[in-house]
């Protein structure tokens, strides 16, 4: 699985978020995060509003951040999470508490297509869940890829630490690192297993999204299209042929 480097940025400033619908002006002001990469074209959704996103700019709460083909974005939060969504996605912040004083620290991240990657910051494990269609994910100190097909499939993978998925229907499964999860719409999560290959493909698009990250507002403009497809489908190649990468 392909190593993330991640900054460290900090704030010492209390951040707290309270759920309000999605075309209320206080939900539209409340910021939680910023954008530390942006590749190509994503979009932010606060209620009516649609803006496209920029490198350092404002995420808020009930933001659904929505990526297009060849596209990515890795967003950072005070308490140095990291979320970053791949090509083809859509993630919704449905909560987000932070205090650095208080046990009552939330994040609930629901990612509803495409595929997108948590790494846990200073918060308790229990303060984070991530939901999809299909799952509810508990984590406990980790670093976790999530895909998300059209009919709400999802595919959990445990790059670092553990997580609880559960399914629609059935006990929870716990996963531990370098293994994972799926669970299909009506069905129990599955037991432990290595990464899917189209699962890990995925990934790896993703991945390869932010490493040619370049050019303006953090964009990888500088990269032409046949140029990066030629690269999505050798590295495709490569995972297909069995390299465990």
């Amino acid at each position: 699985m392909t190593g993330m480097g991640f900054g460290i940025f900090r704030v010492g400033l209390t951040v707290a978020i309270c759920v309000a619908t999605p075309s209320s002006a206080f939900a539209q002001q409340k910021v939680v995060g910023d954008a530390a990469a942006v590749v190509r074209y994503v979009e932010g959704v606060t209620g009516p509003d649609v803006r496209k996103i920029k490198v350092s700019d404002n995420i808020f709460f009930d933001d659904r951040i929505i990526t297009r083909e060849d596209s990515a974005s890795k967003i950072h939060f005070p308490d140095d999470t990291y979320l970053t969504v791949g090509p083809n996605s859509r993630v919704t912040i449905d909560a987000f508490v932070y205090d650095p004083d208080s046990q009552n620290s939330k994040m609930v991240v629901n990612a509803t297509l495409g595929v997108a990657r948590f790494v846990t910051g200073r918060m308790g494990s229990a303060a984070y869940q991530i939901r999809t269609p299909t799952t509810t994910i508990g984590v406990r100190g980790t670093v976790l890829t999530v895909t998300v097909a059209q009919d709400g499939t999802t595919s959990a993978i445990v790059e670092d630490g553990s997580i609880e998925a559960q399914g629609q229907v059935g006990d929870p499964v716990v996963v531990e690192e370098g293994l994972s999860t799926t669970v299909k719409p009506g069905e129990q999560a599955s037991d432990p297993a290595p990464p899917d290959a189209d699962v890990e493909s995925d990934v790896a698009n993703m991945d390869i999204m932010l490493l040619l990250d370049g050019g303006d507002q953090g964009g990888n403009d500088a990269v032409s299209d046949d140029e990066l497809a030629a690269i999505v489908e050798e590295v495709e190649q490569t995972r297909a042929a069995g390299c465990g990468c």
